[in-house]
Formats: C-alpha cells, sequence, structure tokens
C-alpha cells in the first residue's frame, strides 16, 4: 500500500511509537517492537466502559488498556481515494499526554465561560426589561435612547463571542454526531445552569426522566439548550422568572422541551425562523441568533422544532428526535 511505503519514510528516524492498521485494526506496519503486535477492539478505552466502535471516522484520543500494555493512543483514520484505508496509530508520550489533558481542560474552562457570558448578558437584558417602564414614564426621551444602545451592545457582546460562530460551524458543515448518552449530557449542563441561576436569583429546574442514548455532538447540543435557557430569562419582565427542562422518550421519540414563563415571542421573529439560514443577508447585527442555533441543531440530527408562546405568558419550546435505542 502506498499509505505503508509513505509512513516508512515519514517516520523513518522519529522517535515517535506508531502502528497502521487495516480497518479491522489487523497490523500492518510498526516502527517499534514495544509496541502490540496485534490490536484488540474491546481493549481500546473512550472511557472506563465504553470501548471503542468500528469505523473510527475522526481523530480520536482513547487509551489501550491490556494484560501487557496501557497506552494513551490518538487514532487517525487514513484514506485512500476517498475509501478508508486503515488507523495510524499514535502511542503518546507522557509530555504529549500532559498537552493533551490541558487543552482538554482550557476547553472546558472555555465552554463554561461562554455560559457566563450568555447568563451575565441575559442578566443585563432582564435588568433594562425591569427599568423600562419606569424610564418610559418619564418622557425623557435619554432614557429611551439609553436602553435601546445598551441593549444593542449587550446583544452584540452575545452574538460575537457564541453565537455567530455557532452558527459558523453547522455553515462550515463539521458538526460530527457520536452515540452519546444524552441524558448525562444534559445532567452536566443543568448543574452548571443551576449554578449560575441560583446566582442570579432566576428559578431554574431540570427533569431528566428517561435515560436517553442518542446521535449528537455534546458542544453544540450545550449551546443549543444554554440558548434556550438564555432567551428564557432574558426575554422576561417578570419579578419571578422560571425555566423548566423536561427531557424524555418513549422509545419511539425523544423530547427534550424548554418552558419560561416570560414575555413570549414576537410574530415577526417567528416568521424570520421558519427559514433560518436564508435571512443572513438582511439580518440585524444585533439578533442575538439563539433561536437559529436551536433550529440548526434540529436539523443537523434529523429532529423538528416546536414553539408555543402567548405573550405575557409562556414560551414552551420542544426538540424532537427519533429514538433509535442504543
Amino acid at each position: 500500500m502506498e499509505i505503508i511505503e509513505a509512513l516508512g519514510t515519514l517516520y523513518k528516524n522519529s522517535n515517535d511509537k506508531l502502528i497502521f492498521t487495516d480497518t479491522k485494526l489487523n497490523t500492518l506496519w510498526r516502527n517499534n517492537d514495544d509496541l502490540p503486535e496485534f490490536i484488540f477492539p474491546d481493549k481500546i478505552m473512550l472511557s472506563r466502559s465504553e470501548s471503542i466502535s468500528l469505523p473510527v471516522t475522526e481523530y480520536t484520543v482513547c487509551r489501550y488498556v491490556s494484560d501487557d500494555h496501557d497506552f494513551t493512543l490518538r487514532i487517525t483514520p487514513m484514506f485512500e481515494n476517498d475509501e478508508l484505508a486503515g488507523y495510524l496509530m499514535h502511542f503518546l508520550g507522557e509530555y504529549e499526554v500532559d498537552k493533551i489533558a490541558m487543552q482538554s481542560t482550557l476547553k472546558s474552562r472555555l465552554r463554561k465561560e461562554i455560559d457566563n457570558i450568555r447568563f451575565q448578558a441575559g442578566s443585563i437584558i432582564s435588568l433594562l426589561n425591569e427599568r423600562k417602564k419606569a424610564w418610559e414614564q418619564t418622557g425623557d426621551p435619554e432614557n429611551s435612547d439609553f436602553d435601546m444602545s445598551t441593549r444593542e451592545k449587550v446583544l452584540n457582546i452575545m452574538s460575537a463571542t457564541s453565537n455567530y460562530e455557532e452558527v459558523s460551524r453547522y455553515l462550515g458543515d463539521n458538526v460530527i454526531s457520536k452515540p452519546k448518552f444524552m441524558s448525562v449530557a444534559l445532567d452536566d449542563l443543568a448543574k452548571r445552569i443551576k449554578c449560575r441561576a441560583d446566582e442570579l436569583g432566576y428559578d431554574f429546574d431540570c427533569e431528566i426522566r428517561s435515560m436517553v442514548h442518542a446521535e449528537m455532538n455534546v458542544e453544540r447540543f450545550e449551546a443549543a439548550v444554554s440558548n434556550l435557557v438564555v432567551n428564557a430569562y432574558m426575554y422576561n419582565s417578570k419579578p419571578e422568572k422560571k425555566c423548566k427542562i423536561i427531557l424524555s422518550s418513549d422509545d419511539e421519540e425523544i423530547k427534550l422541551t424548554v418552558e419560561d414563563n416570560g414575555d413570549g415571542i414576537p410574530e415577526e421573529k417567528l416568521a424570520k425562523l421558519q427559514k433560518p439560514l436564508e435571512f443572513f443577508d438582511e439580518i440585524d447585527l444585533n439578533e442575538s441568533l439563539g433561536l437559529t442555533v436551536v433550529m440548526l441543531y434540529c436539523d443537523r440530527f434529523g429532529g423538528k422544532l416546536d414553539i408555543e408562546t402567548k405573550a405575557d405568558e409562556y414560551t414552551r419550546v420542544t426538540m424532537t428526535f427519533k429514538d433509535n435505542g442504543r
């Protein structure tokens, strides 16, 4: 195979420890006798309890654990003529493992900081909503101008830091899915949201009625759900702001509902959401694009989005996906 010849040339004098296998993990080439001669799929672990599933179609970091070996492993799928030809397995040293751990920590921190930015922006808008009526009663145009300009700045910050980049991921067609426990991902996100909501004095609840396993992208899922929660508080002028998430499945459909007691969604905004990618030429730069992100997630994962809303009473957004089981 041309790939084996290329690898032999590329890594001839390298200190990297590498194995190249075919698509069934039969070893075709290795550059170090310390590496295992045979690779067993059930020994390649994504977590303590989850082994890898073939085929592997994207760059993956995992562990290889057997009676004789314990390695951190980076798997890179190799393609010839657009067809999967095998896997390059890079057995990582201590420095590389530390580097990956640091990157993972920074990535996790960034996700939390983006959540914080969303909530801080939402809380400022909420505060402005509470003061708006008092400002309007004064009849002072400066108050109105201050209100509008501040809203624009806050929404721009939120858009610039999260949602425009989020939308671009879908436009770039690089949203990769994996079978994951949606219920576990939601529980983890809900704990973070609960901490922020408590700090801001908001009422938040998450009810997970079923253990749900589904094709998903955890980061994109978190962004979609976070946007619904932020909208629930941001567009809510009531003194007691409430938001509840419910996840359930009847073995045929998965339903995730986010409900609030807020101001509702204007009809003109709902009309825009019918085709979220067709109004970018006319888009208001102050749009937060939260619901657009949710629609794009549903579209990418074969879901359906339903929005029920009533002015000054509530908004209920439901994402529905087919439940294909585990």
